[in-house]
């Protein structure tokens, strides 16, 4: 899997040149004339400056699209640290986890923030009968 140029160096790359889907290119155009996003992203990791609240909330197509690529590549430590949290959910539930259904262990691992609104918005609910 490679990682397209805008989500690696998105202020250096022209929207034309990008290789963009059209639906994005919009909010690119707009992000790269930010001035404030800019300096964030001088600032910041990249995984920093894609889960950024003003980033997702400004440009939320483009954010959602870097998301995947964001979890692709985890640095040694983020693998040391889920061994660590494997170890110890296993210790403590050795009889009832059975590890292909350990979904959690990625949020547990990530340091994204989760959008409530939006997932709530997305929740159907439940009508009594």
């Amino acid at each position: 899997m490679t990682v397209p140029d805008w989500i690696i160096a998105p202020f250096d790359i022209e929207t034309g040149n990008a290789n963009i889907e059209f639906s994005l290119q919009k909010e690119h155009v707009e992000m790269s004339a930010h001035l404030e996003a800019k300096l964030l992203f001088k600032h910041k990791s990249l995984s920093e400056f894609w889960s950024n609240v003003n980033i997702t909330n400004k440009y939320p197509k483009l954010s959602a699209a870097a998301q995947p690529f964001l979890l692709a590549f985890p640095s040694l430590s983020m693998v040391e640290a889920g061994f660590s949290h494997i170890n110890a959910i296993l210790s403590k539930q050795m009889n009832r986890l059975d590890l292909e259904m350990l979904g959690d262990l990625r949020l547990k691992l990530t340091n994204f923030q989760s959008n409530i609104n939006a997932l709530a918005a997305a929740h159907q609910t439940h009508l009594s009968h």
